[in-house]
């Protein structure tokens, strides 16, 4: 049985988390904690925490280095960032530093609940919406789905090269992995690459982005072509 510690200065957001985890994971034991002190006695109990959600708010810091508090108290736990905002580099940077996700608190119940199995399965996770562009804030803003034409020698999303590497990559059908040893990037850095393309091409998972990859780069190459 997983044990969820919910971390979280503001009560209202911190019971509504514990209340939806709960109901999706009837047999997880679900804890809280509204301040610092309280994590760290979490963590320091005998019985362990699996997953700590935490808003570095309820720290006093944040420093993503605050993660090796928590390692010390307690080295087997995952931890996951929880916050209304942040930029694809403090996403990166969270990562690196030993965080195993990041939720942004404007995602949907349903995608709030797929990254906490996510993580519980040993995986990372990272809002699907975010990009090198934009927060979490603007990646959960309302917008229209992009127009898919084709201008010459351009691509209709403004992808950087970047971008179009991962893309030509994704299009090829390998996975976040084989994207970072082909690119000489870290793992997580080509998962959020590959996140942030699906946003961008407003697709539903890596199937439909990798048969629309293969349409884009071939429209490309015969606009160049010409």
């Amino acid at each position: 049985m997983a044990r969820i510690l919910v971390a979280d200065e503001h009560a209202l957001y911190r019971t509504g988390l514990r209340t939806i985890l709960q109901a999706a994971l009837p047999e997880a034991e679900l804890l809280e904690a509204e301040d610092f002190d309280g994590l760290m006695r979490n963590l320091m109990e005998e019985q362990p925490i699996h997953l700590v959600l935490v808003s570095l708010g309820l720290t006093g810091s944040t420093d993503p280095q605050v993660i090796w508090d928590f390692k010390r108290a307690s080295a087997t736990t995952r931890y996951v960032v929880i916050s209304s905002n942040g930029t694809f580099d403090q996403v990166l940077h969270y990562i690196a530093e030993g965080f195993h996700g990041f939720i942004s608190k404007l995602q949907r119940d349903d995608e709030i609940i797929e990254a906490v199995q996510e993580v519980l399965a040993g995986r990372l996770a990272v809002p699907r919406g975010l990009t090198p562009f934009g927060s979490a804030a603007e990646a959960y803003r309302p917008r229209e789905a992009p127009q898919r034409r084709f201008g010459s020698q351009q691509d209709p999303f403004g992808l950087t090269r970047r971008q179009r590497d991962v893309l030509t990559l994704l299009a090829d059908g390998l996975s976040n992995r084989e994207i970072a040893q082909a690119l000489h990037i870290a793992e997580p850095t080509a998962k959020i690459h590959v996140s942030a393309l699906m946003r961008t091409l407003n697709v539903r998972n890596r199937t439909e982005a990798a048969v629309l990859a293969k349409d884009l780069i071939r429209i490309l190459k015969t606009d160049q072509a010409g």
